[in-house]
């Protein structure tokens, strides 16, 4: 990769202009997937910039999903087909998607009103044998297959989408659009578990690689909770994003 050493006299600043070639040369495929940037002290020698002004530029870049760093070995492209949760408001995986760029699919594998069990009656407050729609579904990015995502909902709640085709069609939106639901918050419990069973083939990994597993419970703006759900990531397609902060002091 060569790029052009920055303007000082132009009129945006050095670090922009360092922003705007690097994701110029990603669109453009001179930097693809995984791929390394130069060292720190190469880059800002070939722009002409100081390695502050570039690290100010590298940051940027990922925040914005492009590039990430890697523990001793320089700035690396973002691969496809990389999921990242944490966003506030909560966003749908179609949604995520579209926000990097990507196309979001889904191959159907399981699709069936039934009744509840005690379990589901319990987390999603209805009686137990209600009806719940239950939908389980392969996830792809880019049709690069990412996570397994199964999803309970009360029937009475979300029978204006049963018989809706889920392959490109998102479940939130048309939640939204269809049914009125909007969600608000989701409880969620993420762990790292070993790929078993049909999860591992749909996900094309070997019994025991490691996946990882969010259980969730999403409530809409009444704070009802109207879906229960489980989703399967590959662990090296999938990076949670978040926030730590000191909590608030209190007297000695």
């Amino acid at each position: 990769m060569v790029l052009e050493s920055v303007r000082k006299d132009g009129a945006e600043p050095p670090s922009l202009q360092v922003y705007r070639m690097i994701a110029g040369a990603i669109a453009r495929g001179s930097l693809g997937p995984g791929g390394r940037l130069p060292a720190e002290r190469e880059l800002s020698a070939q722009l002409g910039v100081s390695r502050a002004t570039l690290r100010v530029a590298l940051r940027a870049l990922h925040d914005d999903g492009l590039v990430e760093p890697a523990h001793g070995r320089g700035w690396h492209v973002v691969e496809p087909g990389v999921v990242e949760e944490g966003q506030d408001p909560p966003l749908s995986f179609t949604e995520m998607a579209a926000a990097r760029g990507l196309v979001a699919t889904a191959d159907v594998l399981y699709k069936k009103v039934r009744p509840a069990t005690l379990e589901e009656a319990d987390e999603l407050g209805i009686a137990p044998g209600s009806e719940v729609f239950c939908l389980d579904r392969l996830r792809k990015l880019d049709g690069v297959p990412v996570a397994v995502a199964s999803t309970w909902m009360p029937v009475a709640l979300v029978r204006e989408i049963v018989d809706l085709d889920f392959t490109d069609t998102s479940l939130y939106a048309a939640l939204r659009e269809r049914c009125q639901l909007h969600p608000s918050r989701a409880d969620y419990v993420l762990q790292a578990q070993g790929a078993a069973g049909s999860e591992a083939k749909h996900l094309g990994l070997s019994e025991g690689e490691a996946v990882l597993v969010g259980s969730y419970t999403c409530f809409d703006e009444a704070d009802r909770a109207f879906e229960v759900g489980r989703i399967t990531y590959r662990g090296d397609r999938y990076r949670f994003r978040t926030v730590l902060r000191e909590g608030p002091r209190h007297g000695a």
